[in-house]
Parts: C-alpha cells; structure tokens; sequence
C-alpha cells in the first residue's frame, strides 16, 4: 500500500471509528479544511478542534455515518471518502489533497 493508499484509509477508518487521531496525524501544520457547512476555512488548529469536537458529537448522537472510499478521477490522490449519515441523507464526498506525505487540504461537499 503506497503512502497515499494508507492516508485515505485512514481518514475511511477515522470517520468509521471517530477517531479523530487517526486524521491529525497526516495533517501538514498549513492544512485547510472547507465545508458546504462550515462557514468559513479552518486551519489546522481550528480543524482539530472542529473534527474532535464533531466525533465526539456524532458519538453520542447516532450511530456514525456509512463510509466508504471510491475512485476520483478529479483528485490528485484518486480516490475520495463517500460519507452517508443515515439511509435517508444525501451522500457527502470528502477530497483530500497530498503533498510531501501530508495532508495539506480538506474539501468536503455534496457533489
């Protein structure tokens, strides 16, 4: 499994386990995370915070979503991380982008 493989399959694993850890350890010090519903652009101390914060959330709210990884042929990586809340949501798709081994950018949308 190449270095960008185990990425992606962590950040699959992070969201099926929340485990927020398993995401921040990829994460470059310039990461920036954008969201249909967030607001503004996190940076990397407001991302951790934001994605602990969220786990812990979805922990005690529902069951966590349905994740899977699929080929994105948009991505540089290409592949993406489908998120699906509960059967009758919308899936999300969450793009990462690599550079020099670290996650540099988050992107996450409904299309």
């Amino acid at each position: 499994m190449s270095a960008t493989e185990q990425i992606i399959e962590d950040f699959a694993n992070a969201w099926k386990t929340l485990d927020a850890e398993l995401i921040i350890k990829h994460l470059d010090s310039s990461f920036v995370y954008d969201s249909q519903w967030v607001f503004d652009s996190l940076d990397y101390n407001a991302y951790i915070d934001y994605i602990r914060v969220k786990f812990e959330t979805i922990k005690k709210t529902s069951n966590g979503p349905s994740v899977m990884i699929v080929p994105d042929r948009y991505s540089e990586c290409g592949k993406m991380i489908v998120l699906k809340q509960s059967f009758h949501d919308a899936p999300c798709f969450y793009r990462i982008k690599i550079a020099d081994g670290k996650v540099v950018k988050g992107d996450l949308c409904v299309f």
